[in-house]
């Protein structure tokens, strides 16, 4: 039974501006594409867009869809402007649960005070008897209380981890964990259970379905309990309902324990590269860079591991014929692992990937573009931080910060995605930033104007170029025959509003497969 969707404005993204009066639906995929008159015949129902507007349905490239959910589940305090407010929202929180429990937050991002320090850890404990962890905005770091902290049995003289930082003042703990040490609190919290994380899962689809989003590119099976347990919700809330698309990451730590479960693979939950972090971020100083750190002149972050066991594990998933995703932010860390790249590149036809290739420069740049490389961009990246950024890399070197048009000018295929739980992920924001490259609300010209993007390319990051990352790009990404019938649907045309309008508009219909999975009221 096929349905004729018309009645508004059509994008098939194939080119800048091409349009189609109607899609044919039939069995989840697009059946054909053409007039009205010539595609009526052959429908059962008509969908009537009703004047707004069709594109392609959209896809975050990079985010973790369960931790989005625990972000939706706990505190969330992204907006907090001061550390007493913070110390306020939490105390409340503190005050209200029992001393066994724990207590969340999620989002700290202390640029934003007008006196950017972190609380103490004797501030942390007197705000109640519960287990506290704080989770800054980068999650590259966390703030915890002393009892989290005996509960992960972390004292004064317990030694830093490899790709990690205890964070210590004269030989005593500050409560501060950055990188592989936080991992010694947050994968082994008590209340990981089954539940919780399906609980988690199915609150992010609910809100990133009304996103506008089909799917994600996601990053979770290594920070629930064994992966099996993240699977498996995954399993019972994806693949059951078949209203979102999943394409999973598999993190070195359990790509082999994953492979060997021979888990198989659907339109709605497919397992793909392995997932590296080549460093930390910005936001602890823990990307790794070539040059000091401008406001810390002994410190250049930090690689997670050594040339040697990225080796390891590129060839590692290499045996399995899988691409690798690396996490490299500094421009130490996009270098060290492009080198390992080129000395063991993946099969013909396949890219692995550079997650937000934060800071480059012409060097970096030209070798992205001589290997089989994509690169997966976080646009909102540009917001926020921008300034705490250029503090601490110093105005020379931030002009490589968060490219976008550079990469593309050099052919190379490119995505977007928000990284939540780190930015909100809606695409309409990502697509905004892409073109402006500043904060809602501002007027300037952009943070390095020279990135800047067309709507059309901004677009393109959602769709075509989501599609192209994981190889995809001849069934999803556009309106085409023969492609999945996914589409977003949103009351106003982002190709002709006012560019600062675009964050506003609302989203109508999430469509997948020719289904209709989020409706506005």
């Amino acid at each position: 039974m096929a349905t004729l969707w018309t009645g508004g404005t059509i994008y098939t993204m194939a080119q800048v501006g091409e349009t189609v009066e109607a899609v044919l639906v039939e069995d989840g995929k697009i059946v054909a594409t053409g007039s009205v008159d010539s595609l009526s015949p052959h429908a059962a129902s008509i969908q009537d867009l009703q004047g707004n507007v069709m594109y392609p349905g959209f896809v975050d490239s990079h985010l973790h869809i369960i931790g989005y959910g625990e972000k939706l589940k706990h505190i969330d305090v992204s907006n907090v402007q001061s550390k007493d407010e913070l110390l306020a929202i939490i105390r409340e929180r503190m005050i209200e649960v029992h001393a066994n429990e724990w207590v969340i937050a999620i989002g700290l991002n202390e640029t934003q005070f007008e006196d950017p320090i972190f609380p103490t850890l004797s501030e942390l404990d007197a705000l109640g008897e519960a287990h506290l962890i704080i989770k800054r905005s980068c999650h590259h770091l966390i703030l915890a209380n002393s009892k989290a902290l005996a509960f992960a049995g972390i004292t004064n003289d317990t030694p830093s981890p490899e790709g990690g930082v205890i964070d210590k003042v004269d030989g005593r703990l500050t409560g501060v964990l950055k990188d592989a040490a936080l991992y010694l609190i947050v994968n082994h919290m008590p209340h990981i259970t089954p539940e919780y994380i399906e609980d988690a899962l199915e609150k992010a689809v609910v809100s990133l379905q009304s996103f506008g989003l089909v799917g994600g590119h996601s990053e979770d099976l290594s920070y629930y309990g064994p992966p099996i347990q993240p699977i498996n919700a995954f399993q019972k809330i994806v693949e059951v309902q078949q209203s979102f698309k999943v394409h999973l990451l598999q993190h070195h730590t359990v790509f082999e324990e994953v492979a060997n479960m021979q888990e198989t693979s659907s339109p709605y939950l497919e397992f793909g590269a392995m997932k590296i972090f080549i460093d930390g971020a910005f936001g602890g100083r823990t990307a790794a860079l070539r040059e000091p750190y401008c406001d810390e002149l002994d410190n250049c972050g930090m690689l997670v591991h050594s040339t040697e066991q990225l080796k390891e594990y590129v060839q590692l998933a290499r045996q399995h014929e899988q691409t690798v995703a690396v996490h490299a932010i500094g421009d130490l860390a996009i270098e060290t692992i492009l080198e390992v790249f080129a000395a063991y590149p993946p099969r013909e036809g396949q890219l692995d990937r550079v997650i937000h290739c934060s800071l480059v420069d012409e060097g970096i740049l030209e070798k992205l573009a001589s290997l089989p490389i994509a690169v997966d961009m976080q646009p909102q990246f540009v917001q926020g931080e921008y300034a705490a950024e250029l503090a601490r890399l110093g105005k020379e070197r931030a002009q490589g910060l968060h490219p976008l048009k550079s990469l593309l000018d050099r052919g190379l295929v490119v995505a977007g995605g928000s990284d939540a739980p780190i930015e909100v992920p809606n695409p309409l924001y990502g697509i905004y930033t892409a073109v402006t490259r500043r904060n809602f609300g501002e007027l300037h010209d952009g943070y390095n104007p020279q990135e800047k993007i067309s709507r059309f390319e901004a677009v393109k990051l959602y769709t075509v170029g989501a599609a192209q990352i994981i190889a995809q790009d001849h069934i999803r990404g556009k309106i085409e025959k023969d492609y999945a019938a996914d589409f977003t649907v949103l009351e106003e045309d982002l190709f002709t509003i006012d560019i600062e309008n675009i964050p506003q508009v609302k989203v109508t219909y999430t469509v997948v497969d020719g289904r209709i999975v989020y409706k506005s009221l």
